[in-house]
Order: structure tokens, then sequence, then C-alpha cells
């Protein structure tokens, strides 16, 4: 392992704020970025205080607003930011990165990495630079309200990663086994895309729960938030993406599998293994439907979902009303606005090109 290696994490919420103290932990030098000057109120005059399952305190080395002097020199660029600012991102990226830096997604959730690649081949066609992502966080874990202290309510035993084109895999992958022992390799980022279990666990519990939001009463999403009925609908949802990706030849994990290989997690079915899977125990339930759980999630998960089960000439019955029906709720067209084919520079392409693709780049 190169103890030299300099990492930039951009995005200073929940995430950005769980991977730079874990990298400064691991002894790297670390440069977080964010675009909002407040999320550096607390950092700025206190080390980052580590708790729950890591305990520990870190003096992150570089806390900036601008984003070329956190990216400059870089060897690994980790976004962490909420994926609706993916696009955004990739766009100033292009104008700063040079050849032979990595990007890793921390998530890229449905077709992140598709979306970088299309937007620096586009505005950056020379650069010769490696995007990865992972399906989800590696970590589980909240901000405290003041923003001086990190909770790490979980880390997951595996967590699966994938580079853009797939031939790169191993050689990233050799570089960050000892950093991140969980990782585990993917064949290519439709894997990872697929399984976005963010897309399966947030958008549905937020709706059912809309009483509860708007009626400004606390409650733990995946304990109080899922009943047996609504755990039950996600089975089905789930059953619905594990369908598309036998379309692009993948064999996809369930979601109950991936519960119990992540967190160790006990059960027969969906609602037991939640409600034995300590790292959720303690994660609160959005309180506006202007969350990341029903908006992002839905836009960036759901609806990639059906563009590309439109692609293979199928259809996702329960996810397609699923959506449209938060559509209505949030008085928004969720399918123009979500992430589609042409974000994904896929459109043209049919399911064979879309393979080849992912596996060898341009």
């Amino acid at each position: 392992m190169d103890d030299n290696l300099i990492f930039a994490v951009i995005g200073a919420g929940n995430t950005g704020q769980a991977m730079a103290g874990y990298l400064k932990l691991k002894g790297f030098a670390v440069r977080l970025y964010d675009r909002s000057e407040w999320r550096f109120k607390s950092l700025r005059k206190h080390s980052m205080r580590l708790s729950d399952e890591i305990v520990s305190s870190q003096k992150i080395d570089l806390l900036t607003t601008n984003l070329n002097e956190a990216v400059h020199g870089a060897n690994f660029i980790i976004v962490s930011t909420s994926t609706t600012a993916h696009i955004e991102i990739a766009k100033r990226l292009s104008e700063i990165l040079t050849n032979d830096q990595t990007i890793l997604l921390h998530p890229g959730r449905t077709g992140g990495a598709l979306i970088f690649k299309k937007i620096l081949r586009e505005n950056r066609p020379d650069l010769k630079i490696t995007i990865g992502e992972f399906e989800s966080s590696i970590f589980t874990t909240r901000v405290s309200a003041t923003g001086s202290t990190v909770h790490y309510y979980g880390i997951k035993n595996g967590v699966h990663f994938s580079t853009l084109p797939a031939v790169d895999v191993r050689k990233i992958f050799q570089i960050l086994k000892d950093i991140f022992p969980q990782i585990e390799t993917y064949p290519n980022v439709l894997y990872t895309s697929l399984n976005n279990y963010g897309a399966i666990l947030h958008p549905a519990p937020t709706l059912f729960n809309i009483g509860r939001i708007e009626n400004g009463h606390s409650y733990t999403h995946y304990i109080e938030g899922i009943t047996p009925s609504i755990a039950n609908f996600l089975e089905k949802l789930d059953y619905e993406r594990i369908t598309l990706g036998k379309y692009f030849k993948i064999r996809l994990k369930p979601l109950n599998v991936w519960l119990s290989d992540t967190y160790g997690s006990k059960g027969d079915n969906l609602y037991d293994l939640l409600h034995n899977t300590h790292a959720y125990r303690k994660i609160l339930g959005p309180d506006t439907l202007q969350h990341r759980y029903i908006v992002e999630d839905t836009l960036n998960g759901l609806v990639p979902f059906v563009h590309l089960a439109r692609k293979c000439g199928i259809g996702l019955p329960i996810t397609e009303n699923l959506t449209n029906l938060i559509g209505h709720l949030l008085n928004i067209d969720v399918i123009s606005l979500g992430r589609d084919l042409n974000d994904m520079g896929i459109a043209s392409m049919d399911v064979n090109q879309i393979l080849d693709y992912v596996t060898n780049g341009d």
C-alpha cells in the first residue's frame, strides 16, 4: 500500500465526512471539498470526532471550497456528493483533471459512472482517466447536528465496485484492497448501477409514511417506517430489479441476501432482516418530502431502471407505477427529469453494444 497517496473527497455531507475521516485514520493525506463553507464551521475549529463503530479524532489536511485546490495533484477523487450533483461536478472536474487520476463515485447509484464518462469524453476526449463506482456507501453514517461528530453506525462487510472501462478494475483494486478490505470487484458498472439498493429501500417507504412526515412525527426509517406489508411490497419491487439484470446478462443479488451478507442480518424475510440490522436502528426517516430518500433515489434510481427496461423491451409495472405516483405526489415529471439513457451516453446503443461499452470503454 502506497502511504503517499493523496485523496480528494468531494462533498462534506454525511458520506463525504465519513470517507474523509476514515481515510485520514488510515494515514493518508486528505482534502475535503464542499461548495458550502458552513459545512466546515466546526471542522475549522476542532478535529473531526469519529464515533460508534470507529472511535478516533482526526484533523483533515485541507478543508476547501475551491475545487481546483482540492483536486490538483490528488491520486484519487472520491465523489460523495448527492448524485443529483453528478452532472455539475463532472463538468467542473473535466476542466481541471489531469491524466492518470482516478475518479471514484461513492456511491454512483444508477448510471453515475456512465454520466461521468460521457461528460469527460465530450469535454476532454484525450484525457486518460479511470472512473470507478461503488454500489453503495461503505458506511452507514450520520454527522451530528453540530457538525462536530461523524457517527459510523455501521461499516458494511462487503461492498462491490467496478470501473469504466471494466478492463481497469484489477489495477484499481490492487491499490484499494488494503485501504478498503471489504471491497469486492464486479465485472462492469452495470452491476454496480443495478445494485442500487437505495432505490428499493428509500422512495417507497418514504411515500408510505407521508402522514408521519407531513404531521411532523419523527420515526426510524428502516424500523418503524417499514412494516410487514411495506417490506412485502419492497420484495416485489426488488424482484423487478433482478429481472432487469437478466436482460443485461447479470445475476443480481436479492436485497434479502445483500442484507445478510453486508450486515450479518438474520431473518426469514425482508421485514425480519431489516429489524435485525443493527446499523439501521438509529437512522431517522425524512422530515420533508423534498428529501434525497424520495427525490434523489427516484430520479437517479427508479427512473433509470425504467429507461433501461424500455431499452430491453420489457416493462417493470410496480417500478413504473411507484415512480409515476411519486411524480404526481411531488408534482414533477420524474420520468423527464430523472436520469435517462442520453445522460448516460448509451441511448443509441443496443443491449450488446452497451455491454461492450462498459467492458472496453471507447
